[in-house]
C-alpha cells in the first residue's frame, strides 16, 4: 500500500521536477477524481515496469507473463483520456512557484508524458523487492477482471484510506500526509 502511494506521489512531484518547492511551500489538496486521474494514468507503466522487475523471480507459465502484457494494453486505453486531469493534478502538486509552473508549462504533452513515465518506471523498479513479487502478482490477477476505472478506483480508494492522520502516542500527533488528498466533502 504505502509502495502505491510512494509510486503516485513521488510520480507527482518527480515529474515536474518540484519536489523541493512543494515541501517547501505545500502544495494544494488533490481531489479524489484527481487522484484518480493520476492512478490511471500512472497505472499502465507501473504495471509493465512491475512485470519487467519482477520476471526473473516469477515462473514463466505465471499470471504476468503469460496475461501481463494483455492487461497493460487493456490499461493503457483510459491513458489518454486521463491524461488532462492528471496533468492539471501535477501542477496542483507543484506548489507554489509560478516561475517552475509557467516552465513546465511550455512543455508540450508529447514532451511532458515520456518524462513523468520514465520516472514512475524507475521508481517501481527500485521500489520493488524480489520477495513481493509473487503477492504483486497475485493481487494483480485478483483485480484484473475488473474494468481499468474499477481498479483506478480501488487504488484511490486505498490511496484515500492511508491518507487519514494516524494517530501515535498519547499525544496524539499525526503523521503527515504523503499526497495531499482534500477531505470529502
Amino acid at each position: 500500500m504505502s509502495l502505491v502511494r510512494s509510486m503516485v506521489f513521488g510520480a507527482a512531484m518527480a515529474s515536474l521536477g518540484l519536489a523541493e518547492v512543494a515541501a517547501a511551500q505545500g502544495p494544494e489538496c488533490l481531489s479524489e477524481r484527481e487522484v484518480t486521474s493520476l492512478v490511471t494514468y500512472a497505472l499502465p507503466v507501473v504495471m509493465d515496469s512491475t512485470i519487467k522487475t519482477c520476471r526473473p523471480t516469477l515462473s514463466p507459465q505465471g499470471y504476468f507473463a503469460t496475461q501481463g502484457s494483455g492487461l497493460v494494453q487493456r490499461y493503457a486505453a483510459r491513458k489518454g483520456a486521463a491524461w488532462p486531469e492528471a496533468k492539471a493534478a501535477l501542477f496542483k502538486l507543484g506548489g507554489n512557484d509560478v516561475k517552475m509552473k509557467d516552465l513546465v508549462s511550455t512543455l508540450s504533452d508529447e514532451a511532458l508524458q515520456p518524462f513523468a513515465e520514465g520516472l514512475v518506471a524507475a521508481m517501481v523498479t527500485k521500489g520493488i523487492k524480489p520477495d513481493q513479487c509473487k503477492a504483486i502478482e497475485r493481487a494483480t490477477r485478483l483485480l484484473s477482471p475488473l474494468p481499468p476505472e474499477n481498479t483506478a478506483e480501488i487504488v484511490t480508494f486505498i490511496l484515500v484510506m492511508a491518507d487519514k492522520p494516524k494517530v501515535r502516542g498519547a499525544v496524539g500527533a499525526s503523521k503527515p500526509s504523503d499526497l495531499p488528498i482534500c477531505p470529502a466533502a
